[in-house]
């Protein structure tokens, strides 16, 4: 079964290098590895692994991923690597790919979020973002931390586990991971249960002297960063960062 990672960050936040790290760290002897893009945000020159890779660049149309190039290698690949568009809407690509994992029959194995510490520690509206990614991370990657005192590492994590956060913080160093194993290990430690099997009648509390008078179906409750007020915005927003990005 192909083991799919979804990649969250932002652009100049070091996404290729890290991937790049990971897979030689962790799929040195994968026969195939699949990284998919966005066309906005091409590879860049950084730790390249003698694993094969087959680049899928991609746009993000009208809540579709639409791929701009033919995977032309004939076979499945081991592992997938979906680096979301960072400056389209996060929450908005995170909704749509339950239905592009069910469209190629795989399966999400984690999901892992690369911060670019510099510009988070900088701009409020750009932690506020990540804050958001958090939500649905298993992983987060703390990169680009040269110019920060390891205080403010500290801190940015004792916020997320004040609140009880599951996620792993592992610190990133030039690229670097030293622990890649433990980075796509297929564990979930997500808040957010979007990805996850559940029956929603595990999450009624009932039983014989507890039952609903009126008629009521069964779903799974919407994470809160997917629902919607009747005009249809978010109940939760989030910031729009491109005014801190690097110009194309």
């Amino acid at each position: 079964m192909t083991a799919v990672y979804l990649v969250l960050g932002l652009p100049g936040a070091g996404r290729h290098e890290v991937v790049g790290n990971l897979i030689g760290g962790a799929l040195p002897d994968a026969t195939g590895v699949a990284v998919w893009h966005p066309t906005n945000e091409p590879p860049t020159v950084g730790l390249e692994p003698k694993t094969p890779i087959q680049r899928l660049p991609y746009s993000f149309q009208s809540g579709a991923f639409i791929p701009t190039s033919q995977d032309e290698s004939g076979r499945e690949p081991e592992a997938v690597f979906f680096l979301t568009d960072g400056r389209a809407s996060v929450i908005d690509q995170i909704e749509a790919f339950p239905a592009w994992l069910s469209s190629h029959g795989w399966e999400l194995a984690r999901i892992l979020l690369v911060v670019d510490c510099t510009l988070a520690a900088a701009h409020p509206q750009v932690t506020e973002w990540h804050d958001a990614c958090v939500h649905f991370s298993d992983v987060v990657l703390l990169n680009r931390r040269e110019a920060l005192s390891l205080k403010w590492a500290e801190q940015y994590q004792k916020k997320y586990a004040a609140l009880r956060y599951p996620c792993l913080f592992i610190p990133v160093k030039k690229g670097r991971v030293d622990n890649s194993l433990l980075v796509l290990f297929p564990e979930p430690r997500r808040m957010s249960l979007t990805f996850d099997d559940i029956d929603p009648v595990d999450e009624l509390d009932l039983d014989e002297e507890n039952l609903p008078e009126e008629p009521f179906t069964l779903e799974n409750k919407v994470d809160p960063y997917f629902e919607k007020l009747l005009s249809g915005h978010r109940c939760k927003q989030v910031p729009d960062v491109n005014a801190f990005l690097p110009k194309d």
